[in-house]
C-alpha cells in the first residue's frame, strides 16, 4: 500500500486513562460468574441480544453461500405493536420513509430526534417533510432536532420499540448509500435496557436537552443470559466514550480494532503508548485513510504506519490494515461502517469484552456528539462478534474464547492485508491480496485407511494437504498454484480432535480452483488417490462451506472402511 501523503510522526503518550464511568444497579439477572473459560460454547446462551452483519455485496449471512442481500431494518420497523422511538441521524433513504408512513398509517406512534443540520438542508427536507406530512402520517409522526446544529452532531443511532426492544449499531440503514457500507445491528430484548435507551431518548425529544446538557442518570449495568452475560449501556459525551474505551483497552494484552475513522489524538496517542509495550499486540483496521480520510485521519493512520516501516522502533505486535485497494473499487462501493473494539482482558480478569459505539474515533465523536456505546462482557456476549478463529496463533494458545463459528472479527482479518510491524509475522498466506474463509470437511478421510489393492486390503497411513490457484478478485490476476494458508493442525491422528476431519482456510478471494492432495505422512505424494478439486467465487471476507473428498486411484479401485463418501462442493 504505496502511500502519497506526508507521514507525521507523533509523541507517544506516556500516561493512560484508567477512570470509568460509575456503573449503575444490577439488571434482570444474577450475575454467574463465567464457566471454564476454554469449554465450547452453546450455541447461545443469551439470545436475548443478537447481532446482525449487514453486508450486501461481499459476504454471506449465517455461513452459507447465500449472499447477505436483505435488510433487516424494514421487518424491525414493520414488528412495532404501538410506538417507536428513533434517534437518527439523518434520513435520505425513501423505503424507510415508506416503511416508516406505512406504520404510521396502521396506528404505530412515531418519534423521530435528529441532526437538525441535515433536518434543514434542501436534499434532505423532502424526506422529512413527507414524515411530517398529516395527510401520510396520520398525525402519528413528530420530529425534533438538536438545537445546534454542526459541528456537533446528534449522532446517536438506535430505535425503541414498544419500550421493550432496543435496536442499535453502526449499520447506516436510513441512508441512501445504505447499500454501499456494511455494519452490525444489534437487537437486544430487554425492558431494563429499553428503560435506559428511552430515559436518553426523552431527555432528547422532551426535555430538549442535547450534547453535554443531558443527564447521566440511567442504569448502565444488564446481567443477561441468565447471568451468563453482562451488557453495559452508555451515552456520549455525558458518559465519557473515550474515557471507557481507553479502560478497556489498557486491561487488555491482545486488541482487535475496526473503525471507519479514526481521528482523535488524544485516543490515538493513547494506543501508540499501548502498543509501545512489547508484549501486547493489536490488529488495527481503519477504513478512512488517503484520498477517503482528511489530514487527521491520515495522520492517525500514518502514525501507526510508522511503527510498521521504522524496525528501529520497539513496539508489541502491530498489523496495519487500511481497507482500501489501488483500483479505488473496495471503498467505492463498500464502506467498513463499524467502531468496534474487541479487548482479551489479559491483564485483568481473562474475561474478554467487545466495546461497540455508534461514535466514529473522533474528539466530536468522543466528547461531544449524542452517541451510543455498549460495552459486551464475557464470552457468551463477545461470540455475537467473535469466537476465537486463531489465524495463525494470532491470540495466545490460552485466549480467552472457544473455537466456534466465524464471526465479524474473523472475516475482517480476513478481508485485507495488514502490514505487520517488525516485532511481528504475517499470520497468514497471500499476505498483498483480499482474502476470504473456506471452512468444511473432507468426506472418506481418515489418518489410517484400508484400501484395495490388488485384490488385496491393504492398512496404509495417510495425510492430506490442500492446493490453490485462481485468478484475483480485483485485478482478475491469475495465481497458483499455491499452498493456501490452513488453520490449526487440521487432521491429528485422533478422532477427538477432530472427528468430521474438518478444514478451515483463508485463500485469496477471486475465482478459486481448490484441490485436495492426498500424501504419506512424510509429505510425499501418492498415486493412490486422484487429487478432488472443485472450483468456486468467493468475495473479500466472505465465507464458504465447501465439501472435499478423497478417491483411491486406478481402474475399478475402491477404498474400503471408511465410508461411503460425500464429495463435491456445498452450502452448509
Amino acid at each position: 500500500m504505496s502511500r502519497t501523503f506526508t507521514v507525521l510522526l507523533w509523541a507517544l503518550a506516556l500516561s493512560m486513562m484508567v477512570g470509568l464511568a460509575g456503573c449503575g444497579g444490577g439488571g434482570d439477572d444474577e450475575l454467574t460468574t463465567p464457566g471454564n473459560r476454554n469449554e465450547p460454547l452453546p450455541e447461545d446462551l443469551a439470545p436475548e441480544v443478537q447481532v446482525q452483519v449487514v453486508d450486501h455485496l461481499y459476504r454471506v449471512a449465517g455461513l452459507t453461500d447465500d449472499i447477505l442481500d436483505n435488510d433487516p431494518i424494514f421487518s424491525i420497523i414493520g414488528s412495532a405493536s404501538s410506538s417507536l422511538d428513533i434517534a437518527v441521524t439523518r434520513i435520505n433513504r425513501q423505503e424507510v420513509v415508506d416503511a416508516l408512513l406505512n406504520e404510521a398509517q396502521s396506528g404505530t406512534q412515531i418519534r423521530i430526534v435528529t441532526e437538525k443540520a441535515y433536518y434543514e438542508a434542501p436534499n434532505y427536507r423532502p424526506f422529512y417533510a413527507q414524515l411530517e406530512d398529516p395527510d401520510l402520517n396520520l398525525g402519528n409522526i413528530s420530529i425534533h432536532t438538536d438545537n445546534d446544529g454542526l459541528p456537533r452532531l446528534m449522532h446517536a443511532r438506535f430505535i425503541v420499540i414498544d419500550h421493550a426492544r432496543v435496536v442499535t449499531g453502526s449499520y447506516n440503514w436510513e441512508t441512501v448509500n445504505s447499500e454501499k457500507t456494511f455494519g452490525d445491528v444489534i437487537t437486544i430484548l430487554n425492558t431494563g435496557v429499553a428503560a435506559a435507551f428511552s430515559n436518553q431518548f426523552n431527555q432528547m425529544f422532551n426535555e430538549g436537552n442535547f450534547g453535554v446538557h443531558k443527564r447521566n442518570d440511567t442504569q448502565h449495568s444488564f446481567v443477561v443470559g441468565s447471568g451468563n452475560g453482562l451488557l453495559e449501556v452508555y451515552f456520549g459525551p455525558t458518559d465519557q466514550p473515550r474515557e471507557l474505551l481507553m479502560t478497556e483497552v489498557n486491561q487488555s494484552a491482545n486488541v482487535l480494532m475496526a473503525i471507519q475513522q479514526f481521528k482523535d489524538t488524544v485516543t490515538a496517542n493513547s494506543m501508540l503508548g499501548w502498543i509501545s509495550n512489547p508484549n501486547n499486540q493489536l490488529f488495527l483496521m481503519i477504513n478512512n485513510f488517503g484520498t477517503e480520510g482528511d489530514f487527521a485521519e491520515n495522520a492517525v493512520y500514518d502514525a501507526f504506519l510508522g511503527l510498521v516501516e521504522d524496525p528501529e522502533i520497539s513496539v508489541g505486535q502491530l498489523y496495519l490494515n487500511g481497507m482500501m485497494d489501488p483500483t479505488g473499487l473496495f471503498n467505492g462501493y463498500n464502506v467498513m461502517n463499524h467502531k468496534l473494539a474487541f479487548c482479551d482482558h489479559g491483564y485483568s480478569d481473562q474475561q474478554p469484552v467487545v466495546v461497540f459505539s455508534t461514535a466514529n474515533y473522533s474528539d466530536l465523536g468522543l466528547t461531544q456528539n449524542d452517541e451510543v456505546m455498549l460495552i459486551m462482557r464475557y464470552p457468551t456476549l463477545v461470540s455475537k462478534y467473535w469466537r476465537g478463529l486463531n489465524l495463525a496463533d494470532s491470540l495466545p494458545p490460552d485466549n480467552v474464547l472457544a473455537p466456534g463459528d466465524i464471526q465479524e472479527f474473523d472475516q475482517l482479518l480476513a478481508m485485507w492485508p495488514y502490514l505487520p510491524s517488525g516485532s511481528a509475522t504475517l499470520f497468514r498466506s497471500f499476505p498483498d491480496v483480499p482474502c476470504g474463509i473456506v471452512f468444511g470437511q473432507v468426506d472418506n478421510f481418515r489418518p489410517t485407511v484400508t484400501i484395495n489393492e490388488d485384490g488385496d486390503l491393504v492398512e496404509i497411513d495417510i495425510d492430506l494437504t490442500f492446493e490453490v490457484e485462481g485468478s484475483l478478485f480485483f485485478t482478475g490476476d491469475a495465481y497458483g498454484p499455491v499452498v493456501p494458508y490452513a488453520e490449526g493442525d487440521l487432521f491429528e491422528e485422533s478422532d477427538l480432535a477432530n472427528p468430521d476431519h474438518r478444514y478451515m482456510l483463508v485463500l485469496p478471494a477471486g475465482n478459486v480452483l481448490l484441490r485436495t492432495i492426498v500424501t504419506s505422512p512424510d509429505g510425499t505424494t501418492t498415486e493412490l488417490f486422484q487429487p478432488d478439486e472443485i472450483e468456486f467465487e468467493i468475495g473479500p471476507g466472505s465465507v464458504k462451506n465447501v465439501t472435499l473428498k478423497i478417491n483411491q486411484a486406478g481402474a475399478g479401485g475402491t477404498q474400503a472402511g471408511i465410508g461411503s463418501g460425500g464429495g463435491g462442493g456445498g452450502a452448509a
